[in-house]
């Protein structure tokens, strides 16, 4: 265990020399022209120093503020206070990639300075952004799942010495090591989490600080010093409460606060040594910051959703306290709205043709969205597709990832560019980052369903639970003590599946909803197009897209066990959308101007909105909840399957992003 507390700061040095001299690489030179407006080299260089210090003492005060509360009773991981400054800070992580690094890092890889092929052709930011979440996640589930296979062969002479013992106690006390051995998992799984949680933050921070010394224009850094400063503290409160739960010793405590406060100062003093030579229009600057602020992005969406929101919303604790889950949210939402605001100062056509190919796309893309959904409802009659069994988690795996990506590369990306439309006014949809602003909420509100669906489900069965508990126990007094213990579990025996068929329904719904979103907003562009060169592609990427999502789905589905009838409603709901936006689509061809700004405005509201359901549930509700349950952990061959057939869903439909 002593092993891993030396990995964060050798994995964070190696990571962040790395990204310092990558301005040594940025000498190339430009297509663009470089803008010189308002420079005043001296006042500039006032406002960096200016810059340094503030960020500096705040990211500090930031990171330690959880460490030095942490002695505080009220503060304490176990009391609510403290799930609600969590939540706040979860808040604020979660906008930093979505409202912060991601739209940078958009705008650096499809910048003009960069040549159409390839990166006017392939959404590269939400790819990498994809791979990086899936990789964070499959660090952090080999880690976990190493240490619990390595637990269990320690455990297996210890069960068989206490099934000795119980002969003579009469009971077996192997919860004891159970317990043990559950703090233990959970121990590691802090450290991964605060070390990986460190490591996405440090890479953009470092960018951030390099941006922002190489920068000679004062009317540019001012706003920047109070908004950064902030912006740091409260990231620094989400990180040190990782780092508090982690329990380091003092030694790495310290290294890793340091690390923190340093890199955004650090970055600023390099900018300012660099300014010089550094040119950040350069086409090798564009794509180095938007590599790594993608990569940052997806690492922060992943760690902000599942490590910090999920954990603790779906915890015991929370669903059973509706005045904490109130709390939570309102923190949560306060965390979001800070960043937020932050967000607001760093910042040939043949009719005849085309309608042929329509009604190809129409039939074609129905027929794959049928069969695609309808695959995994048949694990009734075929056993292999039974959700108990390990072809099904593997079917999910690939599944996943096609839906990961579906979020990542195809939606997000046709958010960014409807709301960052020249046809658009400048004020506001050029001043704020709203593609990932509603993302962020859709993500949010997901959450909050989920949780608060299945919290509410969870306190009705237990204020049912009551009276049976109460029966029995009366029963069991009126019996001679043979059984020696009253049998209140009966009730959750008997009920064991009833929460988690709950939450699988939840999961289905909301799923099929996001889909269901951006579906019909597919259809209708795709039907209102009067190019038959734009159209062809589509009608075969499309129907791929559609049946590899219908996969996902219909696993949803066959899980949540629905009658025959909702069923049949929910799959052929999915199968018709897409169709049924084609037919719009054709119906309003005449008068749609897909380039007018009420239709971009609300193609990329819906847009966002549906990119931050599908990567919620893809990264929460599908990948983490099967990636870390103990059946995949304790399977290594399973888990290594599953990760191959992750990553090949993910590659499928980027893939097909070339097309559609």
């Amino acid at each position: 265990m002593s092993k891993l507390q030396f990995y964060p700061y050798r994995i964070l040095t190696i990571s962040s020399l790395l990204i310092l001299f990558q301005p040594l690489l940025v000498s190339s030179l430009c297509t663009c022209e470089t803008q010189h407006k308002d420079q005043n080299a001296s006042q500039a260089v006032t406002y960096k120093l200016v810059a340094i210090a503030s960020i500096l003492v705040s990211s500090a005060i930031g990171v330690c503020l959880p460490l030095l509360l942490k002695n505080v009773p009220s503060l304490r991981p176990e009391k609510a206070i403290y799930f609600l400054i969590k939540a706040f800070a979860a808040g604020v992580i979660l906008a930093t990639g979505f409202l912060h690094i991601l739209p940078d890092a958009y705008d650096s890889l499809k910048s003009p300075c960069l040549s159409e092929n390839p990166w006017g052709g392939f959404p590269f930011t939400g790819f990498i952004a994809m791979m990086a979440a899936i990789l964070t996640l499959m660090m952090e589930a080999f880690a976990t799942g190493y240490h619990r296979r390595s637990e269990l062969r320690k455990a297996q002479p210890v069960n068989g010495d206490e099934e000795s013992d119980g002969d003579h106690a009469g009971h077996v006390h192997g919860s004891a090591f159970v317990l043990e051995r559950s703090n233990s998992s959970d121990l590691i799984r802090h450290r991964v989490v605060s070390q990986v949680l460190e490591l996405g933050i440090v890479v953009h921070s470092v960018i951030i600080g390099i941006s922002l010394g190489a920068s000679e224009s004062p009317k540019t850094i001012k706003p920047l010093v109070a908004a950064l400063s902030f912006h740091q503290f409260f990231e620094g409160m989400g990180l040190g409460g990782c780092i508090s739960q982690a329990k380091y010793k003092i030694k790495a405590t310290i290294i890793m606060v340091l690390f923190f406060s340093l890199t955004t100062p650090t970055g600023i003093a390099v900018g300012l040594g660099i300014s010089k030579i550094y040119d950040e229009n350069s086409p090798t600057a564009l794509i180095v910051q938007g590599v790594l602020n993608s990569a940052s992005a997806g690492i922060l969406i992943y760690m902000a959703l599942v490590d910090l929101l999920a954990t603790d919303f779906m915890n015991p604790k929370m669903q059973s306290n509706v005045r904490l889950q109130l709390g939570a949210y309102a923190t949560l939402l306060l965390g979001a709205a800070s960043m937020s605001v932050l967000a607001k100062w760093e910042e040939q056509s043949s009719r005849t043709g085309a309608t042929r190919y329509k009604l190809a796309a129409i039939f074609s893309i129905l027929a794959a969205s049928l069969i695609g959904v309808a695959l995994p409802t048949l694990g009734k009659k075929i056993p292999a597709l039974r959700p108990e069994n390990d072809v099904f988690f593997a079917v999910k795996a690939f599944a996943a990832g096609v839906i990961l990506a579906t979020g990542f590369i195809h939606v997000l990306p046709d958010a960014f560019e409807s709301l960052t439309s020249p046809c658009l006014g400048e004020s506001p949809w050029g001043s704020f980052p709203f593609s990932g602003f509603v993302a962020m909420l859709s993500a949010i509100g997901t959450m909050m369903m989920d949780a608060f669906a299945t919290g509410f489900y969870q306190r009705l069965q237990r204020s049912k639970a009551q009276p049976v508990k109460e029966d029995e126990e009366m029963q069991c007094e009126n019996q001679d003590q043979v059984h020696g213990h009253p049998h209140g579990s009966g009730f959750v025996s008997g009920e064991l599946g009833s929460p988690e068929l709950a939450r699988h329904r939840v999961i289905a719904q909301v799923l099929e909803l996001g889909i269901v979103v951006h579906s019909v907003i597919i259809g209708i562009s795709l039907g209102a197009s009067e190019s038959p060169k734009t159209i062809k592609p589509l009608v075969a990427a499309l129907s791929f897209h559609q049946f590899f999502e219908g996969m996902g789905l219909g696993g949803c589905i066959s899980q949540a066990k629905f009658k025959s009838k909702a069923v049949a409603v929910m799959v052929v709901f999915f199968s018709l959308t897409t169709p049924v936006g084609i037919a719009v689509g054709m119906g309003i061809s005449n008068i749609y101007d897909e380039n007018s700004p009420k239709a971009l405005v609300v193609e990329g509201v819906f847009n966002s909105a549906s990119a931050g359901i599908l990567i919620y549930m893809a990264l929460v509700d599908l990948v983490a909840a099967d990636f870390m349950s103990p059946r995949m952990q304790t399977n290594f061959k399973l888990q290594i399957a599953a990760n191959i057939l992750l990553l090949l869903g993910t590659a499928c439909m980027s893939l097909l992003a070339k097309w559609a």
